[in-house]
């Protein structure tokens, strides 16, 4: 694979995997209920890699050579691992500058704290400073506590990827 970013297509088994590497950066199409034969469509159409624990979807891919990662490990950290194996991810950050929506995958933009005033709740206001929206669903983030945990994260899949 290049330098470049992979794209990825997560199968319908591997939802909580697709969230983290859109938090991750990873422009990561998921739907839980999208059919083999739509996936594997998508992944040839849009230069996409398949992931997923299905043996029989990774058989479908390799025959129309498209490119695919089988995940046999449970831990999120060792599906992190074997991603990491086929596709180079290299460290990995978390940042509002380079996270995606977890909910759509749209990109999130830096967002001027006077503009959310109205859709963000007081408290999250009064001590946040910086906040993001997505372009395509619209929802605000900020960096909440649940911040912490995905940089927990984040720092140990970096010193294993080392």
């Amino acid at each position: 694979m290049s330098n470049e970013k992979p794209l990825f297509i997560v199968d319908a088994m591997l939802g909580k995997l697709a969230k983290k590497l859109r938090l991750l950066g990873y422009d990561s199409l998921y739907s839980s209920s999208i059919e083999d034969d739509e996936l594997l469509h998508i992944a040839k159409n849009e230069n996409r890699v398949i992931i997923t624990k299905d043996l029989q979807l990774i058989h479908k891919a390799k025959k129309h050579q498209i490119p695919s990662i089988q995940i046999t490990k449970n831990k999120e950290i060792e599906q992190f691992l074997q991603i990491n194996e086929k596709a180079n991810l290299g460290k990995c950050t978390i940042s509002g500058s380079n996270s995606r929506c977890p909910l759509c995958n749209g990109e999130l933009k830096y967002t001027e704290k006077n503009k959310i005033s109205e859709n963000v709740p007081t408290g999250v206001f009064e001590n946040m400073n910086d906040f993001w929206t997505c372009n395509r669903c619209g929802k605000i983030y900020w960096e909440g506590t649940h911040i912490k945990n995905l940089q927990k994260f984040n720092a140990e899949l970096n010193a294993r990827l080392s």
